[in-house]
């Protein structure tokens, strides 16, 4: 499975999702294919008047990422690293330290979302 840091996503558009590579270079990433298979492996009927498709999985937690559904699965990521500290006051107070990295994280389903793609919530 390939890995790329959210931060390394460059634009989304509604065909593709461009990156940055380790090398500097510009990647990306056909969202048709990945919809395919996602309808492929959960045994979709094609429905081709829907007008969101599901191209993978996401989820935020302590490891947030998406999976798409690539031929050997795409994994765009986040570390969420918590200390003792702020894992103590966030469970006695409900403080959340990844609120800023929720937005950052949500903005690509949002991207998504707009093109006319979604990922199904593993959360």
């Amino acid at each position: 499975m390939d890995r790329i840091p959210i931060t390394r996503i460059v634009e989304i558009t509604k065909d593709k999702i461009y990156y940055r590579d380790d090398r500097g270079d510009i990647g990306f990433i056909e969202l048709e294919p990945c919809a395919n298979l996602y309808e492929t492996v959960h045994g979709i009927a094609n429905q081709p008047d829907r007008k969101v498709r599901c191209i993978g999985v996401r989820f935020f937690g302590e490891y947030a990422y998406y999976e798409l559904y690539t031929v050997g699965h795409i994994q765009i990521y986040m570390n969420l690293k918590t200390n003792i500290f702020q894992k103590a006051i966030s469970k006695i107070f409900g403080l959340n330290f990844h609120t800023k990295h929720f937005q950052q994280f949500y903005s690509i389903q949002k991207q998504l979302n707009e093109k006319g793609w979604t990922t199904l919530d593993l959360s």
